[in-house]
Parts: C-alpha cells; structure tokens; sequence
C-alpha cells in the first residue's frame, strides 16, 4: 500500500496513479481518501519502490509538475 498526500485535484491524482502500468499491468488502485490522504493498494511487492513509481508518474505529468504532493510506502 502507498499513502499519497495531497490537498489540490485529488481526483486529478488518483486517476493518473491508477493508470500506472507495470510490464502491461496495472498496479494501484485507490481505496479511501481520509482528509489529505489518498490510499492505494499495491500489486507489487516492494512498497517503497511502489511509492517511487507513483511519485515520478505524477511528476511526469503537466499537473505533478505544479502540484505540492508526496508518496510513502505504508
């Protein structure tokens, strides 16, 4: 599981971390916001890889590069 937090376009967030292909396979889905954070659950085994993986796709988009955000492992 990954935490993302974030406080601006949270739907904008869990929309490009859900499309998140690893070798053909999506690997998040999103399971509950609480205030800030954004939850997603995760096929991969290594969670701070996956919190890494998470963290440069929203900065590879327009909004990851204006946005205030960060990802951890849980």
């Amino acid at each position: 599981m990954i935490i993302v937090n974030c406080a601006l376009r949270q739907d904008d967030v869990i929309k490009i971390v859900e499309e998140i292909e690893v070798e053909g396979e999506k690997v998040f889905k999103f399971v509950k916001k609480e205030g800030l954070k954004l939850f997603f659950d995760c096929s991969l085994e290594d969670s701070a890889k996956a919190a890494t993986i998470a963290k440069q796709a929203i900065k590879d988009t327009q909004l990851g590069k204006a946005l205030f955000f960060s990802v951890n492992p849980a």
